[in-house]
């Protein structure tokens, strides 16, 4: 089975999950890369020194690279910059990449920092489990992650047994 979503159908998804912010604006994807201007200073659980020093900066550009498949492990990479102050903003990114993942079933995926990018490994093992809560028709079934890709579509390839 090969599902398949444009980005802003995903975007709407996410939004309506309560997944993604509204301080993430201006979504667009192109090849394996999906960026967005982030308003830090909107965030939920942003202290606030942060908050206030991001309010004056403005938006932070953000940059979600799909690095591939390897073995049963997905991995992307989140890149944040801020367009004139240069400072590594990773390990920021990496506790509020964190936050979110605590949302997910236990061991679903995994952040860290590492080289200025915050990177993110979702085990593909796990994931079936939480595609099956997004197909109705597919309780009882769980389905075998293949494959995903991240761009201006975001595509899953599974089996199913």
């Amino acid at each position: 089975m090969e599902l398949s979503l444009a980005l802003d159908e995903a975007l709407v998804l996410a939004r309506a999950a309560d997944v993604l912010p509204a301080a993430v604006r201006d979504v667009r994807g192109s090849g394996s890369t999906v960026q967005a201007s982030v308003a830090v200073h909107e965030l939920p659980g942003v202290p606030g020194a942060v908050r206030m020093a991001t309010r004056l900066a403005g938006p932070v550009d953000v940059r979600v690279e799909d690095r591939g498949v390897t073995g049963r492990t997905w991995q992307v990479a989140v890149v944040a910059q801020h367009p004139t102050l240069r400072m590594d903003l990773s390990s920021f990114v990496t506790d509020a990449v964190r936050n979110q993942l605590a949302k997910l079933p236990a061991g679903v995926a995994t952040a860290r920092s590492e080289g200025g990018a915050t990177l993110v490994d979702v085990d593909l093992d796990r994931l079936g489990p939480l595609v099956t809560s997004f197909l109705p028709a597919g309780r009882g079934v769980t389905p075998r992650v293949d494959d995903v890709a991240l761009g201006e579509r975001i595509r899953l390839l599974a089996s199913v047994a």
